[in-house]
């Protein structure tokens, strides 16, 4: 089942964009930390979170999925530093409950999303139960990852329905 905010998200997301799934790369994993440690330098107080199937070490689009949580008071500081290592964010979304700030690059050939977003938001909330799931269940790991197959180009509208439907059944089943 598609929540009604996931299914709005999908109709703003162009038709016909193609992404590729691939075997997990060891490599994606490693610059996933090495950014995480030139935020730490910088923000050493700024809760962060690699995520995303790079971080469980499956199948995926080995890209670098990396969440900040921060507190109201501190997402304008935050937001200064992160400016300073990441450049202009792609995206700011305003929304008073989902205040959030998105970076998009790529890092030795490795797509990379930072995202910063208010701690206990909604959003980041689901986030993280899902990741904490699949993280410590290999049974729900391996089913996330059987998903994702067979390896090659995939409709993405396509799979983030599968995607969502999916992490909406296990935090359901929780």
């Amino acid at each position: 089942m598609i929540k009604e905010s996931q299914e709005k998200y999908l109709t703003s997301l162009p038709d016909g964009e193609i992404i590729e799934i691939s075997p997990f790369d060891p490599r994606v994993r490693e610059v996933g930390e090495k950014i995480i440690a030139e935020i730490k330098e910088v923000l050493p107080d700024l809760p962060t979170r690699f995520g995303g199937a790079a971080a469980l070490g499956i199948a995926g689009q080995n890209d670098i999925d990396i969440l900040m949580l921060s507190t109201p008071t501190e997402f304008e500081r935050y937001f200064s530093e992160l400016e300073k290592l990441f450049g202009q964010p792609s995206r700011i979304g305003t929304s008073p409950k989902n205040k959030s700030i998105k970076w998009e690059f790529v890092r030795n050939d490795f797509p990379v999303e930072l995202y910063m977003v208010l701690e206990g938001s909604p959003a980041a909330e689901e986030q993280n139960k899902t990741f904490e799931l699949l993280s410590q269940n290999k049974e729900l790991r391996e089913a996330y990852e059987q998903i994702k197959l067979p390896y090659g180009k995939i409709d993405l509208k396509e799979y983030l329905r599968k995607k969502y439907d999916f992490f909406n059944q296990i935090l359901e089943n929780k």
